[in-house]
């Protein structure tokens, strides 16, 4: 996560003075904005027990095409990446197959420090932006997101096949890249309400993030946080 933050961060001032450059002579046609926010994970189901804090990030470049004759409204299309974080005291032990997952409940577990599941999409979004005296704007939308990595991380003791009893009990760091039984697609409902260049920013997404099945999470996520889109 602090990786993806860092180059999220990197790419948006590397390309203040490019965005800067392109809405001056194209009449503020691109916007370039960043979303800090943390997922809700509605609805789990009794395998996967999720924690209430989840930090996520995401990165913009939309161009604006003007409703009729007032370049106030607008229909905005583009490109960008999201990144989701996705904490559980449930920790998958067998990501990699593509029979039914495992668990091992770390909830109670001394000396556990953390378990995330870890998506990261190239998004589509398409959003609806209207200013209200040049100054209130609010943005209805829908994105599509692409998966094309997602990897989990795990912070506690360490263990043998989720026996507790079998391992060291030394702290360990543990990385799982390309996981199974995960969906290619992320389609969220989109919203933002905002003074300037500083928004109230929400993202329903209403497909699950796992596929059906496989004893796979399962969960529904809703991203609240702020939107910024000073250029």
């Amino acid at each position: 996560m602090k990786k993806v933050l860092f180059t999220l961060i990197a790419l948006v001032v590397s390309a203040t003075s490019f965005a800067q450059l392109i809405a001056n002579k194209t009449d503020k046609r691109f916007t370039l904005g960043f979303d800090l926010f943390s997922d809700f994970q509605l609805a789990p189901s009794d395998n996967w027990d999720p924690r209430g804090f989840n930090q996520g990030v995401s990165l913009a470049l939309t161009y604006n095409f003007p409703l009729g004759e007032s370049s106030k409204h607008t229909v905005s299309i583009g490109a960008g990446m999201t990144s989701h974080n996705y904490f559980s005291y449930s920790r998958i032990l067998n990501p990699y197959t593509n029979e039914e997952f495992e668990y091992q409940d770390y909830r109670k577990v001394e000396n556990f420090k953390r378990y995330k599941v870890n998506p990261t999409y190239v998004d589509i979004p398409l959003e609806l932006r209207f200013r209200i005296k040049d100054q209130v704007k609010i943005g209805v939308g829908f994105k599509v997101g692409i998966n094309v990595a997602t990897k989990t991380k795990f912070v506690g003791p360490d263990n043998e096949d989720g026996l507790l009893t079998n391992g060291s009990g030394a702290l360990v760091h543990e990385k799982q890249c390309y996981i199974k039984n995960v969906e290619r697609m992320a389609y969220s409902a989109t919203l933002r309400v905002g003074w300037k260049w500083v928004s109230a920013f929400a993202a329903f997404q209403i497909n699950p993030v796992f596929e059906v099945g496989h004893n796979a999470p399962e969960f529904l996520p809703l991203s609240v946080g702020l939107s910024f889109a000073p250029f």
